[in-house]
């Protein structure tokens, strides 16, 4: 029985349901979101996503540690677990949990770090992918120890996962990959690895230093425990601003539902640029174009630093707004206007293509 016991990994399946717990507990205190079950930018912001602007710009050291454990949608969430499962029921028992989880709460820090010196200054991170990678590089080292139950196995695992990690791509969604907090956790866990190699000789059946270790695995408890305490005094600070935006629920899905809810989305999300859009959109529909134009004004305006504006709609808008200038027969403004996407017409989705077909402004 004791056996059976020291070969499962206590520590993986903690910290598993740990991660789940979190994820639920943004969900609930969500005040934006990207889609029904994905927290959007103000929530993930207030939970303690970290950038560079947040971190050095207002000192906020704590995001090091918060944003490792929250997580952006469940396929993220989901996809980390499967990994991390994997890897711990592999790697755990081998080194002890002691070490486990000095290589991951290690890799964790230094995916978090890298990813906010590297990453765009106002690009949030958030995810356990860093420290998971460590793991992973970990499990890839480890295997040419002499005491490694399953080598090729543990190879095929982490090789498998790791390259792919470490290639710039893009989420169904729209979410950058954050490459860098993969690079970080990697290298971290590579190096803490070697450490181990090197004191763990092939005679020992068990890896030495335990205690030591799961005092450093003790210490980034301790510091992610104070993070998320510190962190609970800024909450409504940063999640108020979501309470801005229309809800996925509310965001009209066709162009006829924008124009049928744009006054009332104006009235009640005046800072939305999406509403703004969708109003300018109604009233150039019932050709009121001097009216609408301010509405696409006002879009261009609030979107250029709204998180929930996306690259289409901003082109779009910037074409529709071009159009209300042409019809009011101020050619030399609107060519003006729409040069940024005439530039490479291939890059704009149907819509924008549509519109500007209509104005002729690109020929």
């Amino acid at each position: 029985m004791a056996r059976i016991l020291a070969h499962i990994p206590w520590f993986t399946l903690t910290l598993s349901v740990i991660l789940v717990a979190r994820f639920l507990a943004e969900l609930r205190a969500a005040t934006d979101r990207l889609a029904p079950y994905s927290p959007g930018h103000f929530t993930l912001l207030a939970m303690g996503a970290s950038d560079r602007d947040q971190v050095l710009g207002q000192g906020e050291w704590w995001r090091l540690f918060t944003a490792t454990v929250l997580h952006g949608s469940p396929a993220h969430l989901i996809g980390n677990l499967i990994t991390f499962l994997i890897v711990g029921f592999l790697l755990e028992p081998m080194i002890g949990t002691g070490w486990f989880a000095a290589l991951y709460f290690t890799g964790g820090f230094a995916g978090a770090f890298l990813s906010t010196m590297l990453n765009a200054p106002d690009a949030l991170s958030v995810g356990a992918s860093g420290a998971i990678m460590a793991t992973l590089a970990a499990l890839f080292t480890l295997s040419f120890h002499a005491g490694a139950p399953r080598p090729n196995l543990m190879r095929r695992v982490a090789g498998g996962s790791l390259f792919p990690a470490l290639m710039p791509a893009m989420t169904r969604g729209g979410t950058v990959v954050d490459v860098n907090a993969h690079l970080g956790g990697c290298l971290a866990g590579a190096v803490l690895a070697f450490v181990i190699l090197i004191a763990w000789n092939d005679e020992e059946e068990t890896l030495p230093g335990r205690s030591f270790a799961a005092i450093i695995a003790g210490s980034w408890v301790v510091m992610t425990v104070l993070a998320f305490a510190v962190s609970g005094n800024t909450y409504r600070q940063y999640a108020i601003g979501g309470l801005d935006y229309i809800p996925p629920e509310k965001l009209p899905a066709t162009v006829e539902s924008m124009k049928a809810d744009s006054l009332s989305l104006v009235d009640k999300y005046p800072k939305d640029p999406r509403a703004h859009l969708f109003r300018g959109l109604y009233l150039l529909e019932q050709q009121h174009v001097v009216d609408a134009e301010p509405y696409f004004r006002d879009a261009a305006r609030l979107g250029a630093d709204s998180p929930v504006m996306t690259r289409e709609f901003l082109d779009w808008n910037l074409a529709l707004l071009a159009l209300t200038v042409r019809f009011q027969r101020r050619e030399d403004e609107a060519r003006t206007i729409v040069a940024p996407l005439c530039a490479d017409t291939s890059a704009l989705d149907v819509r924008t293509q549509q519109t500007l077909d209509i104005t002729k402004l690109c020929n």
